[in-house]
């Protein structure tokens, strides 16, 4: 007689815990999932998925809702100035919006069994016990002054395949999407982005920041209004845990956030995912108990990420602070950047 399985529970139906979900229900164990919106929706995200290996996506059952995606290699990056470098990625990187993804991995995990709650909204600090996964993105941290914003623009010609515009408190990323799309996401300072224009925030912040050239193309391309999203309130680097979730497993942003110019925070979320898969469901089989696995999956996920975000943290503020930025032109414009180098920390 086959033994019963435990249900696993997961807060969160993002990158991480559908992924998670997905993979658990292909090892038969009953997960409910409950996501706090509805789902297609826009995520602030650079839609950028670079340094996943294929074992991974096979790992969680997904590698085939990627077949279709653009690919993107190369990339140049600016100043307010200018060009600072030109390169090509060591690999090929994923461009998928998080509307379409999304929804790609909520379809996929009820199409195995799981039990998908949407517009369900669950209180992480009172969300504490065995069988409860926490993925529900970024802790929020209300003493951060940064703010994420993110939009869609329709006939916009990129110049490589990822541009990154580095300005002064404030950067972001460009690449393609589905649908001859591009999406645009940056990192500012809060009081950049104070505008009531119909197009801001994003325009608005871009200009703050001196990217004007960037600011002009843009304006002249076609804003998608539905796609823009915004997100505020987090740090980078681990993450630390209240008082009533300690028992929670928690992945993805929850466990650490990672600086969006490494193009890596996609990666981060499926290879959490992947991490703590294989011990969840030897606790659901009554293998271990969660005590156990707990230990077991914070230590594998702490081994996995934490050179990369070690060396994210220390190269953040040569983006986002003006001195840094203009050493990193400086050292970009004369060829001194070990680009696949510093590629490959990341990864």
């Amino acid at each position: 007689m086959a033994t019963k399985l435990r249900p696993i529970t997961i807060i969160g139906g993002g990158i991480s815990g559908l992924s998670l979900g997905v993979a658990l229900r292909k090892r038969g164990v009953p997960v409910t999932l409950h996501e706090a919106s509805a789902y297609p929706r826009h995520r602030v995200c650079g839609e950028f998925i670079s340094g996943v290996s294929e074992t991974t996506l096979k790992s969680l059952g997904i590698d085939e809702l990627l077949s279709d995606a653009e690919t993107n290699q190369s990339t140049r990056w600016f100043d307010p100035e200018g060009e600072i470098l030109a390169s090509e990625l060591p690999e090929p990187a994923y461009g998928i919006s998080r509307f379409r993804l999304d929804e790609r991995l909520a379809e996929r995990f009820r199409e195995l069994g799981g039990d998908l709650i949407e517009n369900s909204r669950v209180a992480s600090d009172s969300f504490d016990g065995e069988g409860k996964v926490l993925a529900a993105g970024r802790p929020m941290q209300k003493a951060s002054d940064w703010i994420g914003l993110k939009a869609h623009f329709d006939n916009f010609a990129l110049t490589a395949d990822l541009e990154m515009h580095l300005g002064d408190s404030g950067y972001l990323g460009i690449a393609g999407v589905e649908g001859g799309r591009v999406n645009v996401c940056g990192l500012f300072r809060k009081p950049l982005v104070r505008s009531s224009n119909h197009r801001a925030p994003l325009l608005k912040a871009i200009s703050g920041v001196g990217l004007n050239t960037l600011t002009d193309r843009l304006a002249s391309a076609d804003l998608v209004t539905e796609s823009q999203t915004t997100i505020g309130a987090f740090e980078f680097g681990y993450q630390t845990s209240s008082k009533s979730s300690l028992r929670a497993l928690r992945i993805g942003d929850q466990h650490g956030v990672i600086g969006p110019f490494t193009g890596n925070g996609m990666t981060i979320a499926l290879q959490s995912a992947e991490c703590v898969v294989d011990e969840l469901a030897c606790y659901a089989r009554n293998d271990q108990n969660w005590c156990e696995m707990l230990v077991k999956a914070e230590t594998r996920l702490k081994r996995r990420f934490r050179r990369r975000l070690w060396f994210a943290q220390r190269l953040h503020p040569l983006i986002h602070r003006p001195r840094g930025r203009a050493l990193l032109s400086t050292l970009g414009r004369n060829g001194m950047i070990p680009f696949g180098a510093l590629y490959r920390i990341m990864r």
